[in-house]
């Protein structure tokens, strides 16, 4: 018996030797117990996989993705409502001059005289261009009965005028010929402007009484 016992402590003291003695066989036990120890951990304890933890970024990333966009669309559809206010806001109409202060206006106006199919201004003192297609579009609009126009009308009337007659200056006393037809072609261009493009035009408005 004790001739056994030592064999046995002979093959076990040569065994742990040749263990010690062998580098190789050292680090193969060492990664046997890590992917023991590492199995163990991940076997039945919840965790999830690297693959679960990668979907559940993906799909975090997707959720703040979607509020985002739909924040985003929220204040566009914000803004497009505020957009659609200011451009349905109503603009004022500019309400037509009475056909009676037209009259009292024309017989302030300095006498003129006319042809068969235009009136003839003639300039006065301080008198440019303007000045007379305003004495002509006044006179013009009170033999026209059938149309009431704003001054808003009356002052796109003159600068049309004013451009197809000419933007020279004038000395006292020289004439200035104002066709009917140049009048007429002014009214009914005047007649197609919007109501925005008169109320940018009542800002011209004050010289006409």
């Amino acid at each position: 018996m004790e001739y056994e016992d030592d064999h046995q402590d002979l093959e076990e003291g040569s065994l742990l030797d040749r263990i010690k003695e062998s580098p190789r066989t050292v680090s193969a036990l060492i990664i046997i117990l890590i992917v023991a120890a590492a199995i163990y951990a991940f076997s039945g304890d919840g965790q999830p996989t690297p693959e679960e933890i990668g979907l559940l970024d993906n799909e975090q990333v997707t959720e703040e993705s979607k509020d985002k966009e739909e924040a985003m669309d929220d204040s566009e559809e914000s803004d497009d409502g505020q957009s659609a206010s200011a451009t349905s806001a109503p603009t004022t109409t500019p309400k037509p001059v009475p056909q009676e202060k037209l009259m009292e206006q024309r017989d302030a106006l300095p006498e003129a005289s006319r042809t068969s199919d235009a009136f003839v201004e003639v300039a006065a003192r301080g008198d440019g261009v303007t000045h007379l297609a305003r004495r002509a579009a006044t006179r013009y609009l009170t033999e026209r009965q059938d149309i009431s126009l704003s001054n808003e009308h009356r002052v796109y009337i003159e600068d049309y005028v004013k451009d197809h007659v000419g933007s020279q200056g004038l000395a006292v006393g020289e004439s200035v010929t104002v066709p009917f037809s140049v009048m007429e072609e002014a009214v009914t261009r005047a007649q197609t402007l919007t109501p925005t493009q008169l109320q940018n035009l009542s800002q011209y408005t004050s010289s006409l009484g």
